[in-house]
């Protein structure tokens, strides 16, 4: 008799079955599990632009600007850099009495951005897709959309099935709503 010196084809086919079972099994939790450790890192800093717009507008009493960074100066928070839209360096819009679009850059790969009444930081599972699976959005003004919506009001908006799914999983609430100008179904969250 020979003696078996390596795996025979049923013993490796076994093996390869196993390892792919195992990665469909835990590669969408992965990817979950991610999307809700950014998410958890992004809500302190959507919690800022809240209160920090409700102490511009007590200070200034200018409900017009929607600069992020100016509410961020009031909090007197440092660690950040703010963009606004037109301009080519960093820092607040010149005009504190217009519209303000613009971009708050958390770090190099994190930012909000700011405009059409809410700051808004979408996500997507996959690097260089042209649209986010989900956004998540802060209303900084009323804007009359929906007869509940209020200023400061968080929500999730899915741009995809999984995003869809997410949204569920973070909301506080199971049920969509109405979150914007065009209707969209959006998952109210809590800050």
């Amino acid at each position: 008799m020979q003696k078996s010196l390596g795996f025979t084809l049923i013993e490796l086919l076994v093996v390869v079955l196993i390892i792919g079972i195992l990665s469909a099994v835990a590669l969408p939790q992965y990817e979950k599990a991610v999307a809700k450790a950014r998410v958890a890192k992004l809500l302190p800093w959507f919690k800022k632009i809240k209160e920090g717009r409700e102490l511009y507008v007590m200070n200034t009493g200018n409900t017009k600007c929607m600069d992020l960074g100016r509410y961020m100066d009031a909090l007197g928070v440092e660690a950040y850099r703010y963009r606004c839209s037109g301009q080519s360096a960093d820092g607040v819009c010149e005009n504190e009495d217009s519209w303000c679009d613009g971009t708050l850059y958390l770090d190099d790969k994190t930012s909000i951005w700011n405009g059409t009444g809410h700051a808004r930081h979408g996500y997507s599972k996959s690097k260089g897709q042209a649209k986010s699976d989900f956004d998540l959005l802060l209303l900084t003004f009323n804007r009359g959309y929906t007869s509940d919506e209020q200023t400061g009001d968080f929500f999730c908006r899915p741009n995809s099935d999984w995003g869809r799914e997410m949204c569920r999983q973070l909301s506080s609430s199971p049920s969509p709503v109405k979150c914007d100008s065009s209707a969209s179904e959006c998952y109210r969250m809590d800050l």
